[in-house]
């Protein structure tokens, strides 16, 4: 097994769990993190020498990237393991499944690469790399079917991590915020281009929402001292004296806290939506990285819950539309709008359904059938 982040050695762990069920003197190698290790697996390199993130920094580890590749196939392929399966990491991951697929080693890819997304025509290359892949989300496996790929729907175990009913008076009281006040969460994104770019936006966004509703209160998690800093100097700019509480980390405590939401693109949307909470999306990135995206986009939506289904569920405010004003007005239509709002939870409850399942062991029965036969 190889998982190159923590999200990975979370997948890789409960994996293992279930897999030692069926095989209970099951050995697992290869790179895992501190979850997996805990439940016996050995790794050979440490997953961080893997958890290298954007073009440049990659650019600067590659040498040391190949070379861990290179040993690890070669040692792969003397020790001749029953079933390799590479957890996400798909730059990394491909090349070895292809290797050891070649050589009559199974291969299996968990957390399918977002072909449908962009790039649908990767899945060429795939099907040559591996003998199955384990998908999050249940509208994917039609994309593997179409290329003859075996595949199967395991549910995102992101959704066992929230609530079934979502405790928002309790949340709140954690913040020293009353029950009855109106409170909208902002999430910026994680990363310094996301944040750079938009803070300013939001934070005048939410200037005008306070005009609009006087006592509304905001909450802003940020994912570092940096990210917090900036959101500290467009408020002081663009809102002094606006009713916010800025928080270290602890997004999933302002999700559950909030009424409603401001979500930059990624992850977080799926995360809002898991918790029952209507939002409004909002990006804008480089107008190349716009270019580039609306070129190879598979999809005419960006957030997952809109993804998931099949319409415009969720406002998304996209480059131009990325305005202070606009990402205002549709926020306030949230607050005063109850079909609408009933709307979005009650899909957000169905996604929420769906995508609870108890992956790792769905995992674990694919990976018994697609290895035995």
């Amino acid at each position: 097994m190889v998982a190159g982040e923590a999200s990975g050695d979370t997948l890789g762990a409960d994996l293992i769990i279930s897999l030692k069920k069926r095989y209970p003197d099951a050995e697992f190698v290869g790179i895992g993190g501190p979850k997996m290790i805990a439940q016996g697996f050995q790794t050979w390199y440490p997953m961080e020498s893997l958890s290298v993130m954007g073009f440049f920094e990659v650019l600067k580890h590659l040498p040391e990237l190949l070379k861990i590749r290179r040993q690890l196939i070669a040692r792969l392929l003397a020790l001749k393991p029953d079933v390799f399966i590479g957890i996400d990491a798909p730059d990394f991951n491909f090349k070895v499944e292809r290797s050891l697929k070649h050589q009559g080693i199974k291969a299996i890819h968990y957390v399918g690469p977002s072909v449908w997304a962009w790039r649908e025509k990767r899945l060429n290359k795939v099907r040559e790399s591996v003998d199955g892949v384990l998908v999050l989300f249940p509208f994917e496996p039609e994309y593997y079917h179409r290329y003859q790929i075996p595949v199967k729907f395991v549910g995102h175990t992101i959704a066992n991590q929230f609530p079934e009913k979502p405790n928002t008076d309790q949340a709140k009281q954690q913040l020293g915020i009353a029950a009855d006040t109106q409170l909208t969460a902002i999430l910026p994104g994680s990363r310094m281009s996301e944040i750079n770019r938009m803070a300013d936006v939001y934070i005048q966004a939410a200037q005008q929402l306070s005009t609009i509703y006087p006592q509304m209160q905001f909450v802003i998690p940020c994912v570092h001292q940096k990210a917090k800093e900036r959101v500290e100097q467009a408020i002081a700019e663009y809102a002094k004296g606006l009713k916010v509480i800025l928080l270290d980390g602890q997004s999933r405590l302002a999700l559950e806290a909030c009424d409603q939401a401001i979500v930059t693109s990624g992850t977080a949307t799926l995360e809002c939506a898991l918790m029952k909470k209507p939002l409004v999306l909002a990006i804008a990135v480089h107008p190349i990285s716009y270019w580039i995206m609306k070129r190879l986009a598979t999809t005419q939506w960006i957030g997952l819950p809109n993804i998931l289904a099949g319409q415009e569920l969720v406002k998304e405010l996209v480059q131009e539309n990325a305005t202070a004003q606009k990402i205002a007005l549709n926020l306030a239509k949230l607050v005063s709008d109850t079909k609408l709002r009933e709307r979005q939870i009650t899909a957000f409850t169905e996604q929420y359904q769906q995508l609870k399942q108890n992956a790792s062991e769905l995992a674990a029965d694919a990976i018994q059938e697609w290895t035995s036969s």
